[in-house]
């Protein structure tokens, strides 16, 4: 298989990471449980919209992966970053629940979109470039952009609020459209794959299928991968949603807010630093590791102290990410090329599963 000349991997490179830069940096999006607090929504109701967005994410999540597999990589992310454009605009014209609601399906399938595909294009290429031995270090930065991007998003929340909402959702629009021409600069990754034409696109999808299928019913470890990793970023993902609200009544100071909510995603962040060593772990040790701390975080949450509130969101996003890079890492190792997205995408479908009930019980669980 040729190689991507080296030129051509740099660009591809910063194309991903533009990408990484511009589903993070969402001032609006970061912080969208506080802004929807702010407009007069409860707890109770932020949480079965979030139910909603995962309702949708577990409908569209494996079709999602399938098209990615048959269409490509390319076309798959250029459409999700048009469905984050539509679902900023969307928020921006919601009236109630009914527009929130359908804004978060239409970012639901945006996500959707690029689950797995970005993790398959940006493996596919370290592997056609020679630089498949780094694919963790590159994972790990770009999981690093993402999260510092979220963060420097947090720390602009002061200045959200006085924005308005509204007028924070136009700004994310125009980020989403960055991320779009990203998305069309990325180059396909060569696959040995045959051409695919409307009539020779049900039996595609079908075979595709039916070879992911077959994978996951003969290999149990990769099942476990899925499940274990879903649930602990289930737990460790509401956690720090939830914390958004409590970390809010608990700054006293408004214009401290911004860095309060800055610093509680450093975490995630930082978790390139813990990855290598949970690498080395066998994976059930490294679950338990991750795992037993995200509860402990959870509960330590539902306290009012400042210093515990920051200390356990700082703890829950480095234990779950590092535990996120090291999974997608095992994963990729075990999925073949041509049912690569699809089966990521199983893998955050059972995310969605997990998160369907666990929305409104954290959000029960905070009040």
């Amino acid at each position: 298989m040729p190689k991507i000349k080296q030129f051509s991997i740099f660009r591809q490179k910063l194309a991903l990471l533009i990408l990484e830069w511009s589903v993070g940096f969402r001032p609006a999006g970061s912080v969208w449980v506080l802004l929807l607090a702010l407009r007069g929504f409860s707890l109770v109701e932020i949480g079965l919209a979030e139910t909603v967005f995962h309702a949708v994410s577990l409908c569209c999540e494996l079709p999602s992966g399938l098209l990615a597999d048959v269409l490509g990589r390319k076309r798959t992310l250029t459409a999700s970053h048009v469905m984050f454009v539509l679902s900023t605009l969307l928020m921006v014209l919601s009236q109630g629940m009914v527009g929130v609601c359908l804004s978060l399906a239409v970012s639901a399938l945006g996500y959707n979109l690029e689950s797995g595909t970005r993790e398959a294009i940006t493996y596919e290429s370290m592997l056609q470039a020679g630089q498949g031995t780094d694919y963790l270090k590159f994972s790990s930065l770009q999981h690093g952009v993402y999260r510092f991007s979220s963060g420097g998003a947090m720390l602009l929340a002061g200045a959200v609020v006085l924005l308005g909402w509204r007028r924070a959702y136009l700004l994310d629009t125009g980020i989403t459209l960055i991320g779009l021409v990203a998305a069309l600069t990325i180059t396909e990754p060569e696959r040995d794959v045959p051409a695919i034409t409307l009539r020779t696109l049900p039996a595609a999808l079908a075979g595709t299928v039916r070879e992911a299928w077959t994978l996951l019913r003969s290999d149990g470890a990769a099942v476990r991968i899925m499940v274990l990793n879903a649930l602990v970023g289930a737990c460790a993902t509401l956690t720090g949603f939830y914390l958004q609200e409590k970390v809010e009544a608990a700054v006293t100071v408004p214009a401290l807010l911004g860095p309060a909510l800055f610093a509680l995603g450093l975490g995630g962040g930082l978790a390139g630093l813990l990855t290598g060593r949970m690498d080395r772990l066998s994976y059930p040790k490294a679950v338990t590791f991750t795992g037993g701390g995200v509860l402990l975080c959870a509960v330590a949450a539902r306290g009012t102290c400042l210093p515990v509130l920051m200390a356990s969101g700082l703890l829950a996003g480095l234990l779950d990410d590092s535990l996120e890079l090291v999974s997608d890492k095992k994963l990729n190792d075990r999925f073949p090329s041509a049912q690569r997205a699809t089966l990521i995408s199983v893998s955050s479908m059972i995310f969605s599963v997990f998160m369907i009930p666990l929305s409104p019980f954290f959000g029960w669980w905070f009040s």
